[in-house]
């Protein structure tokens, strides 16, 4: 049974983890997709829609769409927005949710504090001078 409590233990672990190498990838690929300019021709587009997809699926599971959330929420109270809001376009209002141009939340902040944190726990799982004699 000992085996079976470790495996169980090392499923979230893992699952942590290959979601912290999917948003890292994503980032990556955003990166390089803009380098090379990724969008002079129709099929190209596809990349772009796969990425949107992958990186909305990992915000949905990094809560870094509660921050967007939020910051859309507020977005009616913003001085620069309050008059304006509700005759935006919903794609502009959500826009300036996720560039923070609108609301407090930094959307970015629970994706690096996520990655941080899967740093420090891959670091110190099973580290010698932590086990015990």
């Amino acid at each position: 049974m000992i085996g079976s409590a470790s495996s169980e233990a090392a499923a979230p672990l893992l699952r942590r983890g290959l979601l912290g190498l999917a948003g890292l990838t994503i980032l990556g690929l955003a990166v390089e997709l803009a380098v090379e300019r990724h969008w002079t021709q129709p099929l190209q587009l596809v990349a772009w829609a796969a990425l949107a997809v992958g990186g909305l699926a990992a915000a949905l599971l990094l809560g870094i769409w509660e921050h967007i959330e939020g910051n859309h929420d507020a977005g009616g109270l913003d001085r620069n927005y309050m008059d304006t809001w509700d005759d935006l376009p919903s794609t502009t209002q959500w826009w300036l949710a996720i560039s923070k141009t609108v609301g407090p939340s930094p959307p970015l902040a629970p994706g690096a504090l996520a990655q941080v944190g899967l740093c420090v726990l891959l670091a110190t799982l099973r580290h010698p001078a932590l086990t015990r004699r």
